[in-house]
């Protein structure tokens, strides 16, 4: 990986990761190579700073931890008490296992340690599946006893609905995190379930066959992955109302994922198996050991084998994937300012970069563009300064946008903005305004603050604030719906400290 950072050889790194945007090319090599050699592995999944985790299955059991993109494995949890058969990640990168029989575990350290929430937390059910929301939402899948969420990191849990269903696969809707999509599969309950309330209720099954795995695309194409005969590909375009079945599997099929263009790999009897058309036809991609869950990681493929003979993860490193290559993405902070590099080491069709920040890692708001080279062979430097920022976390992806229209997300990098205080008090945004607006203002110490509006004759409107605070950057909203046109005065005064800014409503 090649890390580009110019001028800022005195401000603090925070995040570095590479990513990959992608198109297609003709010829390639199907090499897999096989790691964690002697396991049978399970699940497998991939926290925000990058690091890998992967679950066992059979009767030497633990979950492994890669930093190096799967190069190389530590075992970073063993027991011999269970399976561990899904990994998900939150965007504080804690790492949440179901581990079947003994619930759920946890770790907030990056897997140096692990707590067990136990399945009495679950109605005694055994967990089978877990995903994780924004803001602190876990969602666990039981075994006849439906979908269990968490809004405070898995502190408590509440059953929200499918109580008759063994849930084996739960997604969060890459575009609306708002909208949960859950798979069940046993003797008599099956189907693809619905929710577009944060997983708080389900709806009615929409598709009546077992569901192990739900892949979306980057064009919100959702496909569901069965294990029941005939085993037919279901493929729905608007949300998973409704579906249509585009093709066959080649048989049953527990695990999935998209490569990076979105080309479909689906893991399970008989090996790993490719589409290239939308799942119209499959054929096996040189690996036929029983396989699991599936991971993409750039241009990298990884499958969970089974079985101690051939068991591990596999990778494939996909050379049909030729690039808008990034050789460095990086955050730099400088005084509450972000700084975004970027460099390409070729481009194709490339209209240019949608700059996206978030504070979950989950949802994510546009907040600038940086045009690109078009089609070039030659090394680009990119750079974008956030300096709307307070002191705190911050996720930023980039969207790459073809001249079709057509487009690719990067990986998302986290960052943390720090702005040394002062006094201050900021011009309110937006302004004008209609009828809400926000104020911002910093306190370099602890005290007594008051924040009033005032209209332009010097009458008191309303107090903001009028309390002790302890010193940091706030922001205040002021609704001014009920207020006639015209320009208003907010002030602040804080010690010694006073301030006054004018702002216009514009109704």
């Amino acid at each position: 990986m090649k890390h580009f950072i110019s001028g800022f050889a005195k401000l603090k790194i925070v995040s570095i990761l590479a990513f990959l945007f992608c198109v297609s090319q003709t010829s390639y090599s199907q090499t897999w190579v096989k790691k964690v050699d002697g396991f049978s592995m399970w699940s497998i999944a991939k926290d925000y700073a990058g690091n890998i985790y992967a679950g066992t299955s059979g009767s030497a059991r633990g979950i492994f931890k890669s930093t190096d993109g799967g190069d190389t494995w530590t075992n970073v949890f063993s027991t011999g008490t269970s399976n561990y058969l899904y990994i998900a990640c939150d965007s504080l990168n804690n790492v949440y296992v179901a581990n079947v029989s003994n619930g759920l575990i946890y770790s907030t350290d990056g897997g140096q340690n692990f707590t067990t929430i136990p399945t009495s937390a679950f109605g005694g059910h055994n967990i089978n599946s877990v995903a994780c929301g924004k803001n602190g939402h876990i969602f666990a899948g039981a075994t006849s006893g439906g979908i269990w969420r968490s809004t405070d990191y898995g502190a408590t849990f509440t059953n929200t609905g499918l109580s008759a269903y063994s849930i084996v696969e739960i997604k969060v809707d890459k575009f609306n995190s708002d909208i949960i999509y859950a798979g069940s599969s046993s003797t008599s309950a099956n189907g693809f379930f619905i929710s577009t309330d944060g997983g708080a209720t389900f709806g009615n099954a929409t598709l009546s066959t077992n569901v192990w795995e739900i892949l979306q695309t980057s064009t919100d194409i959702i496909y569901a992955v069965t294990t029941s005969s005939p085993y037919p590909f279901n493929k729905s375009t608007d949300g998973g109302m409704t579906w249509t079945v585009t093709g066959n599997q080649t048989g049953a099929m527990r695990g999935g994922t998209l490569d990076l263009a979105d080309n479909i790999y689906l893991a399970g009897n008989g090996g790993v198996f490719k589409s290239t058309d939308g799942g119209a036809s499959f054929s096996n991609h040189n690996l036929t050991f029983s396989s699991n869950e599936m991971l993409t990681y750039n241009n990298k493929i990884m499958v969970c084998v089974s079985g101690t003979a051939n068991g591990g993860v596999w990778i494939y490193t996909d050379s049909t994937i030729i690039p808008v290559e990034l050789s460095a993405f990086t955050a730099v902070s400088n005084n509450g300012k972000i700084e975004l590099n970027w460099t390409t080491v070729s481009e194709l069709n490339n209209s240019g970069f949608e700059i996206q920040r978030g504070n979950d890692g989950i949802d994510f708001d546009k907040i600038g563009f940086v045009p690109g080279f078009g089609t070039t062979a030659e090394k680009h430097f990119y750079s974008f300064v956030d300096d709307n920022t307070v002191n705190g976390r911050y996720f930023y992806r980039l969207k790459q946008i073809d001249f079709d229209g057509s487009y690719k997300y990067s990986n998302v990098i986290e960052t943390k903005s720090f702005r040394e205080l002062s006094y201050s008090l900021e011009q309110n945004y937006p302004n004008p305004f209609n009828p809400g607006t926000i104020i911002k203002f910093q306190l370099p110490q602890d005290g007594f603050v008051s924040l009033k509006v005032y209209d332009i004759l010097g009458n008191e409107i309303t107090t903001l604030v009028n309390e002790e605070k302890p010193k940091g950057s706030y922001e205040v909203k002021f609704d001014a719906g009920s207020l006639a046109n015209g320009v208003y005065i907010y002030k602040i005064q804080a010690g010694d400290f006073v301030s006054s800014e004018k702002m216009i409503l514009l109704k």
